[in-house]
């Protein structure tokens, strides 16, 4: 049986037109496996990349976030008793 390294190698030698179109094809395979279960939910790569660099932001000390009063009052508003 042929290995991941030996199939990889292969594809290496290809000419670059063949090599996206391989891509294609197994965009084609992989793609039915990952369809989102009905409950799942689907996130947009440009919110995900946002919240990343929030976070990253966040680590870095370039955000350091609001303080527990500023967030009860922005969920709460003046409902907090």
């Amino acid at each position: 049986m042929t290995t991941y390294y030996e199939i990889l190698s292969q594809i290496e030698n290809l000419p670059l037109t063949d090599k996206l179109r391989l891509l294609e094809d197994l965009k084609t395979i992989i793609k039915p496996t990952l369809a989102p279960k009905d409950d799942d939910e689907i996130i947009p790569a440009e919110e995900l990349a946002e919240s990343q660099a929030a976070w990253q932001d966040y680590l870095s000390g370039r955000d350091t976030g609001i303080t527990s009063t500023e967030l009860k009052y922005k969920l709460f508003g003046d409902k907090l008793g």
